[in-house]
């Protein structure tokens, strides 16, 4: 045991915490404290008794009772947290005994993250088995997806480009809102159990990065299918990029990330989303349903956009944890699908932005008085 070390990682408001080790159990002060359980203090000598609650907590001796241990007093989540990550054996945790700013949804009783106030804690998390391993990996795995992709793209021989350095811009734009979504979200998920104020910041990078992808996605889509028409695709550029940024802005709202708004979460992204009905609605007209949803890849982004609408409406009514709370703790739980859903819906989205491509490709550039395309 690194004793010196230890102790010299400890805040002062945590001396109390030294008393934990073995040899002396102190007491500490200062009013009201609290004990998180399932959080092994020494090891193979004691364990904490008691779930999160006030006042002082009576230590039980791991030893069959051969040991006495005075009452402790510790301060909430601060020293214990520190010890538990120090030792590197954290547990998870019910969902009644989290601290309230890690209570997010009621329907996943069992197999939480206490809080762990060390980023290399929270890392090291990705590799156990708890309720967001799953938000975590989905994201994590599509983030080094598009990475890929993008990077395929953009290192593609020029000659298979009309117009190589405006269309490696808009693809560019396409993974740049990819990749930064997928990266922001797979941090929030492994590091929002570190304190409250991360837990907030990420959240804020999460939202926006949603924001970035639909934004990103846009560009390329309206590039293509508008090719031949430059100022209406200029001006529904213009409004995506108006409708993103203000969804952005309200992602900042501290409140915006509370439980309480997660239906106006997903209305914000969706209304974002669903802005594309209009050009939809006018290239279709203007091309004809039949060349609309064949030469025009409709088909895929009407498939995308029901991607990214069930998503979001599993995410907003909790389905189907709503229906089995706690037995979709770990895996299938409403998160998690639309995670899945939000990748699968990008990916689609690129196979119909590269079949665009390469008609524009076939044409050569030229462009005809009664197309859009």
């Amino acid at each position: 045991m690194k004793l010196p070390r230890f102790r010299a990682a400890l805040p002062a408001v945590c001396s109390a915490c030294l008393g934990l080790l073995p040899g002396a159990v102190q007491e500490g002060d200062g009013g009201s404290w609290e004990v998180p359980v399932g959080v092994r203090v020494v090891p193979g000598r004691v364990r904490p008794a008691v779930s999160w609650g006030a006042g002082p907590v009576s230590l039980q001796p791991s030893d069959g009772g051969r040991e006495q241990y005075a009452p402790l007093l510790v301060p909430p989540g601060a020293c214990l947290g520190l010890l538990q990550v120090w030792e590197g054996r954290w547990r998870v945790i019910p969902y009644d005994v989290l601290p309230d700013w890690l209570k997010d949804n009621d329907y996943l009783l069992h197999g939480h993250r206490p809080p762990m106030p060390s980023f290399r804690a929270c890392f090291k998390s990705i590799f156990r088995i708890h309720t967001e391993t799953g938000n975590i990996w989905t994201h994590l795995l599509g983030f080094v997806l598009f990475l890929c992709l993008g990077i395929l793209t953009m290192l593609r021989p020029n000659m298979y480009f009309m117009a190589p350095l405006q269309e490696k811009v808009v693809f560019g734009m396409f993974f740049l809102g990819a990749v930064l979504c997928l990266s922001f979200s797979w941090l929030f998920h492994t590091v929002y159990c570190h304190s409250e104020k991360v837990s907030r910041t990420f959240s804020k990078l999460d939202y926006s990065g949603i924001a970035l992808l639909i934004m990103g996605s846009f560009v390329p889509w309206l590039y293509y299918s508008f090719y031949c028409s430059p100022q209406p695709r200029l001006i529904y550029l213009s409004i995506v990029c108006v409708l993103g940024i203000s969804a952005i802005i309200v992602a900042q709202w501290d409140r915006f990330a509370t439980p309480k708004h997660r239906q106006t979460r997903a209305g914000v992204f969706l209304g974002l989303g669903l802005s594309g009905v209009v050009p939809t609605m006018h290239f279709t007209i203007a091309e004809g349903f039949v060349k609309a949803t064949t030469v025009g890849q409709m088909g895929w982004f009407f498939l995308m956009a029901v991607m990214y609408i069930t998503g979001a409406g599993l995410y907003a009514a909790r389905i189907p944890e709503r229906f089995f709370p706690g037995k979709f703790d770990i895996w299938f739980q409403s998160h998690q699908i639309f995670h899945v859903l939000v990748v699968a819906a990008a990916f689609v989205h690129f196979y119909g932005v590269s079949n665009l491509q390469e008609f524009r490709y076939g044409l050569e550039g030229g462009c005809t008085d009664d197309s859009l395309l």
